[in-house]
């Protein structure tokens, strides 16, 4: 699976959930009799990833690439390649400490989002 950051290939997750969200104008909303009103005036993606099984260096890679502020993400989605301008979410670690001597965590997340 292709999945970068800049110029940096990210470990493959575990799992990866694409949802294309529709934006809808300001003055959206429902009338008194329940119709919908309103303008779609843009469609984003959110990417919502997860790795299983990560050694200490594959999460300062993540945490080094996923960095604070816009960067862009490439991606496969819907049959082809996606680089979007994105931000991320809070990045999660649930930590499974050493193992022969190498330090592992869990289960790492995070939802990045287009802006």
């Amino acid at each position: 699976m292709l999945l970068r950051a800049g110029k940096t290939n990210l470990p493959a997750p575990t799992s990866m959930t694409v949802n294309d969200e529709i934006i809808w104008s300001e003055d959206t909303g429902r009338t008194l009799n329940g119709t919908m009103i309103g303008e779609a005036i843009a469609e984003k993606k959110t990417i919502g990833l997860k790795w299983e099984w990560l050694t200490e260096d594959e999460v300062k890679l993540l945490k080094n690439s996923l960095v604070i502020g816009f960067f862009p993400l490439t991606f496969h989605d819907a049959g082809k390649d996606h680089t979007l301008t994105t931000y991320r979410g809070t990045l999660s670690k649930e930590h499974a400490g050493e193992i022969s001597g190498v330090y592992y965590y869990k289960r790492v997340s995070v939802d990045i989002v287009q802006r």
